[in-house]
């Protein structure tokens, strides 16, 4: 059995980073596997970009350690410690051309022959062709991608990204996303990516770490964040989710009944972070594309065992690929609905009495109690 190449883990043990009486990261343990592309996804203030300098050796910890391996960097200056950083305005050299760029870190540790390296890392960021070009006369993301080359040819074995694409624009941005995770799976090392797009972070990394007010509030694969958000905060911060007060009524077997404006909910015991006590509070979540509209008139043709609820349309926008519509319920005044436009029903208007219906299955809920006391502490910390 062999055991596994752990030499890129990034390992933080209570390492925390306060300014003043200001605690800008609490005493945080995080470990990003060798190999992984990880994100930090969060607010502006979050944390996020202090706790990335401080794996870079650019913020010293107020407490904790930093290892990078088997080796502690804690107290390391940047330049001893085996990590590259990519910053968003990517400081390029604009005296040299692309090639004596990439080169700069090669000649700098005084290898003469850098020729045969350049020229393979400039195929890996597709700017082979570019190699005599001054930064200038490129697009900007084309020298995100020689900031990229000229980080790993250094052979880190952690690469470090603050923000990279954040002055591309849309397009170009989401053009990015894709290439930056090709290259990160062609290299086989550890990324460790700071954004606050949501997007961008559920796109490229493996795992993803949402942080809040200097915590991370959870962390997880995109997939389940989003379908499993355990805080109000993460629901809403990944995404948009409608959000129910509901009441803990019975258990049915591996399902929760909540009582919920009037009617009953069914919730999956396992989607649940609350404790499923009757009489108890819980935050009940639902996507707004999980939701099937039905108008009212249709309402007995909707199959048996879906979570329902009933509503009028108060709103509708039409944005091409789907249709949004704002439903005044008895549970909420405004539910998000988003429904696919294959086949529109002309009854779906404002002013229309509809029921929404979805599968329990896609439900997810927490401590509603729990979660507002979390919040006025954040909001008293703030």
């Amino acid at each position: 059995m062999t055991t596994p190449d752990n030499s890129g883990d990034v390992r933080l043990s209570g390492i925390s980073k306060t300014y003043g009486a200001f605690t800008a990261v609490h005493p945080l343990d995080l470990t990003v596997p060798q190999g992984s592309f990880f994100a930090l996804l969060g607010a502006s203030g979050c944390g996020k970009t202090t706790t990335l300098r401080m794996i870079a050796g650019l913020e010293e910890p107020t407490s904790g350690a930093v290892h990078l391996g088997d080796q502690e960097v804690t107290h390391l200056p940047p330049y001893k410690r085996p990590v590259n950083t990519v910053f968003q305005s990517y400081a390029l050299f604009p005296h040299l051309d692309i090639f004596e760029n990439v080169a700069f870190g090669l000649r700098r540790r005084g290898i003469k022959s850098v020729k045969k390296q350049v020229e393979d890392m400039l195929e890996l960021v597709q700017l082979g062709e570019q190699a005599r070009k001054k930064p200038h006369q490129l697009s900007g993301g084309q020298q995100q991608r020689v900031a990229v080359a000229r980080a790993l040819i250094n052979h880190p074995k952690v690469l470090l990204l603050d923000e990279p694409l954040g002055a591309l624009d849309l397009k170009l941005r989401r053009q990015m996303q894709l290439e930056l995770k090709r290259i990160q799976t062609e290299v086989g090392i550890t990324f460790v990516h700071v954004t606050h797009d949501q997007e961008e972070a559920m796109t490229m990394a493996d795992t993803v770490a949402v942080m809040n007010a200097g915590r991370v509030e959870q962390l997880g694969s995109p997939t389940d964040l989003y379908e499993n958000p355990n805080t109000t905060f993460v629901a809403n911060f990944l995404g948009t989710s409608n959000l129910i007060e509901a009441e803990v009524d019975t258990k049915n077997g591996d399902d929760i009944v909540l009582k919920a404006g009037g009617g009953k909910l069914v919730l999956p015991q396992s989607r649940c972070s609350a404790p499923a006590k009757a009489g108890g509070k819980v935050l009940v979540g639902i996507r707004p594309e999980k939701i099937s509209l039905t108008h009212a008139d249709d309402a007995g043709e909707i199959p048996e065992g879906r979570n329902r609820l009933t509503g009028k349309i108060a709103d509708a926008s039409f944005i091409g690929v789907s249709t949004q519509y704002v439903i005044d319920s008895p549970v909420c005044d405004e539910l998000s609905v988003y429904v696919q436009n294959v086949e529109r029903d002309g009854r779906l208007v404002p002013g229309a009495d509809v029921v929404l219906h979805w599968s329990p299955a896609h439900t997810f809920g927490f401590d509603a109690a729990q979660d507002i006391d979390a919040g006025t502490e954040e909001e008293a910390a703030a």
